[in-house]
């Protein structure tokens, strides 16, 4: 009986990791991944019937091959076993630390740890309950605003530099509610966040993404790619951030 239940509770644990991998949710079906492995690795342990402890290992064999190929493909950290820290993949530039990733960027640290601090905010807890996707393009505004054209009225526009501060919290507050806007954000490196609803305009057919990220990553890679700005995207799906630098993804962090 019990280890009926087991099979079960792994089967059905499989199938929510197969389909968070799915929607590029890696570290959680990562984290499903093994917790299923477990349930089949306890369901042969009890088990008496030769060939069904057959199976039970081939399920915990296919499934370990998968997390495996996952690790491999996030570059997942075992060392510190976290989902809030995947390693970049091995194509990527590596930006071991805050400072080699705004090296060139001409973006404080101060600026960016505060973009980074709403970006998590936002894929935590959405507006008015439900999830939303955004993005934040940081550092070389002029650049950024040649390669771009405002989706919707603006909603910085007017406004002295000194009130559109990034590190100011009345900002802050506006930052999230202009979130639900389409377009990305556009904000200097010293902070002033130059617009909201930005549309970008140049190609993307060059950029390489992994399947399943959408329009708004291909267009922050591409722009990255085109400019020293640097790049935040808070996916809608799994609320998922993707930290982009000349046109690569660099780090994911998932909430």
């Amino acid at each position: 009986m019990w280890r009926n239940v087991l099979f079960d509770e792994g089967r059905n644990i499989a199938k929510r990791a197969e389909r968070a991998q799915e929607a590029g949710d890696h570290g959680l079906a990562r984290e499903l991944y093994l917790r299923a492995i477990t349930k089949f690795r306890e369901a042969s342990e009890i088990s008496q019937d030769f060939k069904e402890i057959g199976v039970l290992r081939s399920l915990v064999s296919y499934y370990t091959d998968r997390v495996g190929a996952l690790e491999n493909e996030t570059g997942y950290d075992n060392v510190r076993g976290s989902r809030l820290a995947l390693k970049p993949p091995e194509k990527v530039t590596p930006a071991s630390d805050e400072k080699e990733l705004l090296r060139g960027s001409g973006v404080s640290e101060q600026v960016f740890k505060t973009v980074l601090s709403i970006a998590i905010e936002i894929s935590r807890e959405g507006r008015e309950g439900h999830a939303i996707g955004t993005a934040f393009l940081i550092g070389d505004a002029a650049n950024v605003m040649a390669k771009s054209r405002q989706l919707v009225l603006n909603p910085f526009e007017g406004h002295s530099r000194g009130n559109r501060m990034i590190t100011d919290s009345e900002t802050r507050d506006d930052i999230k509610e202009f979130a639900q806007l389409d377009g990305v954000f556009v904000i200097a490196a010293d902070g002033a966040v130059e617009a909201a609803g930005r549309y970008i305009t140049i190609d993307t057919g060059i950029i390489k993404l992994q399947r399943g990220l959408g329009t708004r990553h291909s267009s922050v890679a591409a722009i990255t790619s085109a400019t020293h700005a640097l790049g935040i995207v808070v996916s809608q799906s799994g609320g998922i951030i993707r930290i982009f630098k000349d046109g690569m993804i660099v780090f994911t962090l998932k909430p």
